[in-house]
């Protein structure tokens, strides 16, 4: 069970339609994660400078002020200030030379408990300033005088309020945004894939109903897509050509080889009821008549052959009582295989029902049980079995006691003209019987196997579906 979900997850994912969402939506969902990226550290870095940029101006003008009001005067407005803004997130220090601390602001549970080590900027000059970040503030360590050192440091909650929005904002646009590309990468595969599978069930249609007279519809957007179904259209015209073209050739041949063969056996027809003839001339005369006999099946089924392989007949076909058809072709058949001293053993389950060409199949089968009446032994038998399987199959088995087939050979057995060892001189026949079964179960879509062993027998495996809406 879990192999049959897993074998059609990969069946899913594999189709053109999903590839191209998954790449259009991905493609569109890194290109947002970069571009936040970018954006986050353009504005992370944008908050940094202008954090620095304030703690600058601001120690800029409390020097101007130390300069003009003296330590007194500055600590009066810088504890002012602090009263007016009631804010942990920024606090003042100053220290003495000693770096003993003179003032020290908003000592609330942000700031109480930072310490600065004014040892590491205790070399700084007058009039100079170090920016720094301890803890989570940026500070900055601005040097008033050699006796005195102000620290006002700024805390980085705010500014992590603001990119923890920004953050908010990306997830919430981000969700929003992948969904839109899905709904997007929808609407676009439908539009690519709909033309794709037009062209696809039209090929589909002239491979179920062997017509060549369908063609792919023409959206007009002249697109590539548009362009492909212009060009199989082509092709179609062509090979339809092509086939008519050669179908009439065939049937024009096939006419005027029978025409002479016909007259070649009326001749012989007549000299022999003359009578006054010689044993030799007589047998003579009857070989001309089987040979003749021989051609015209031959071309006969060459004809059938060429219409059923042509890729523009189409069998008509209807619901047909298989059992029915093997006991007609048995009754067919069983006097001729008494005169080779074969038994016919049939196994035939009652009603089985398939979908097919009475004709046709009646022929198909008729074809394997006179080969395995013909290349059967003396005394041989031949076993017809005809039954429904486990998996809702009809098969019918033909097996017989006869030469059988060398392994080597039985793939080719189907071809034209094929024999499989006429130097063993008991193959007769034109080479075409199996060749036209093998063309009739194709059109059925029916599989036929072959199982054989030399001087032990052959066994022909067909398997026909069953209809399921009786």
């Amino acid at each position: 069970m879990a192999l049959v979900m897993f074998s059609n997850l990969i069946k899913f994912f594999n189709k053109i339609s999903i590839k191209v969402i998954l790449l259009y939506s991905f493609t569109l969902l890194i290109s947002l994660l970069i571009s936040f990226f970018m954006v986050y550290s353009f504005f992370e870095l944008y908050l940094e400078n202008k954090t620095k940029e304030e703690l600058i101006e601001k120690a800029k003008s409390y020097k101007i002020l130390y300069k003009q009001e003296g330590l007194n005067g500055l600590k009066n407005q810088i504890t002012k200030e602090a009263e007016i803004i009631k804010s942990v997130e920024l606090f003042f220090k100053m220290y003495d030379k000693k770096g003993e601390i003179i003032l020290n602001t908003n000592t609330g549970i942000h700031t109480k408990d930072l310490v600065i080590n004014l040892e590491n900027y205790g070399k700084l000059k007058p009039d100079t300033y170090i920016l720094t970040t301890i803890e989570y503030f940026d500070v900055i360590i601005y040097k008033l005088s050699n006796k005195h050192i102000l620290v006002i440091g700024k805390s980085k909650l705010e500014n992590n309020k603001l990119l923890n929005r920004l953050m908010e904002i990306f997830y919430i646009s981000g969700i929003i945004v992948f969904f839109l590309s899905l709904t997007g990468g929808i609407l676009i595969t439908n539009s690519i894939t709909k033309k794709i599978k037009n062209i696809s069930n039209t090929a589909k249609d002239i491979t179920t109903s062997m017509k060549l007279d369908k063609r792919v519809a023409i959206t007009g957007s002249k697109d590539e897509l548009d362009d492909l179904a212009l060009l199989i259209n082509d092709l179609l015209d062509r090979i339809e050509t092509l086939i008519r073209t050669l179908k009439e050739t065939t049937e024009s041949i096939a006419h005027d080889l029978k025409t002479p063969i016909t007259r070649i056996r009326s001749s012989a027809e007549n000299l022999l009821m003359k009578g006054n003839l010689s044993n030799d001339c007589g047998n003579l005369l009857v070989y001309i008549i089987e040979e003749t006999d021989s051609l015209t099946q031959m071309i006969e089924d060459l004809l059938t052959l060429s219409k059923l392989e042509s890729g523009t007949f189409q069998l008509q076909k209807e619901k047909i009582n298989l059992s029915n058809i093997v006991k007609k072709i048995y009754n067919l058949f069983k006097d001729y295989a008494q005169t080779k001293k074969i038994d016919i053993i049939l196994n035939i389950q009652e009603d089985v029902y398939i979908y097919g060409n009475e004709k046709y199949i009646s022929r198909a089968i008729a074809n394997l049980i006179d080969n395995a009446i013909k290349f059967n032994k003396e005394n041989g038998y031949i076993k017809i079995d005809l039954l429904e399987n486990d998996n809702k199959e009809i098969i019918l088995k033909i097996e017989d006691s006869g030469i059988g087939i060398p392994q080597e050979k039985i793939d080719k057995i189907f071809e034209k003209f094929y024999r499989v060892d006429e130097s063993r001189g008991i193959y007769t026949g034109s080479g075409l019987g199996l060749s036209l079964v093998k063309a009739i179960l194709t059109q059925h879509d029916t599989k036929i196997e072959v199982l054989s062993e030399e001087n032990i027998g052959t066994t022909f495996i067909i398997t026909f579906q069953k209809i399921t809406n009786l």
